[in-house]
């Protein structure tokens, strides 16, 4: 039984066994509701403290997710790695990509923390790959095997998404490129429930800019921005967008803290423009407390405060 399996079974298993329970009407208390107008074509939003679903459109409709997909790849970082993030990579052409980048460069030496930033912040497909060669190596290494370390790595996030419940996600690269990337909004939902519940990658979602210094051939400091500006909104504990501009695909999966203090997971699929995904899960985010009343019950006096994760 690889690593993997046994971490499922301790982390992913057990809320996937969970939700899929609550899922099963045992523990859902209400029926989800339509969400608010949006022009996306799938919305699903739920409770992931709870497993409640609370909003709901077309939540099984297969889309492409594009870089929904660095989700899965960043809950595997930390589910394989997240003790030896300090370990460092030597970036070589296999890691370099087009599309969005956080500036890799041949020869440069990167940590695996630091290439999580490299993703999370600027959605870097090169960061992606790099983290997902490494960590394909290590899983066959201890397995014994040889082998494609991005195909082991592919297989992993199979593995683990169907583990978190997301049983139509389909993954045939590490960052989203591959039309062969497919969920629904419900399991980018469930996916979400697993990471941004996960307090190894908190910080990193909570980070809006980052400095690094890069070793290697090319030592240099780089600095890098997150562009989702729906960070800025109280609550907001993470998010990440996946996108194809010239298609016209326009995804968002955003997790908040409810003013109970709950986290609340949502998803919008095919929403009609890059404005329009914001505006459209602004709007749920406004409309879940007067629709779902305990929601916007403030916790107790003597209920622990957590103001969500610092960056570090």
């Amino acid at each position: 039984m690889s690593r993997s399996t046994k971490s499922c079974g301790l982390v992913a298993g057990c809320l996937a066994a969970v939700l899929m329970m609550l899922f099963g009407g045992k523990a859902v208390s209400q029926e989800p509701v339509a969400p608010p107008k949006v022009t996306a074509t799938s919305v699903f939003v739920m409770n992931a403290d709870t497993g409640q679903v609370l909003y709901a459109k077309s939540p099984h409709k297969v889309f492409r997710i594009l870089s929904l997909t660095k989700l899965v790849t960043a809950y595997i970082l930390v589910d394989q790695m997240g003790d030896r993030l300090s370990e460092t990579v030597t970036i070589d052409r296999p890691h370099l990509t087009g599309g969005s980048s956080a500036g890799l460069k041949r020869l440069d030496v990167w940590t695996l923390q630091d290439l999580l930033y490299g993703m999370v912040l600027v959605s870097g497909n090169d960061a992606s790959l790099a983290i997902a060669d490494h960590v394909g190596h290590d899983l066959l290494a201890r397995e014994n095997k040889r082998g494609d370390s991005m195909k082991r790595f592919v297989e992993e996030m199979r593995s683990t998404a169907k583990a978190l419940g997301a049983e139509n996600a389909q993954f045939a690269d590490p960052y989203g490129l591959s039309p062969a990337n497919v969920a629904t909004a419900r399991d980018m939902g469930l996916i979400a429930a697993g990471v941004f519940t996960d307090s190894r990658l908190l910080p990193a979602w909570a980070c809006t800019e980052r400095t690094l210094q890069i070793d290697g051939k090319t030592r240099r400091t780089v600095t890098l921005k997150t562009s989702l500006e729906i960070l800025a909104e109280d609550g907001v504990l993470g998010a990440k967008t996946g996108s194809h501009f010239s298609k016209g695909i326009f995804n968002l999966v955003t997790a908040w803290r409810a003013p109970n203090g709950q986290t609340i997971v949502g998803v919008v699929l095919g929403s009609t423009s890059n404005a329009a995904r914001y505006d459209e899960m602004q709007a749920i985010m406004a409309a879940l407390p007067q629709e779902f009343p305990p929601l916007a019950k403030p916790p107790a006096e003597d209920t622990p405060q957590d103001n969500g994760p610092a960056c570090r």
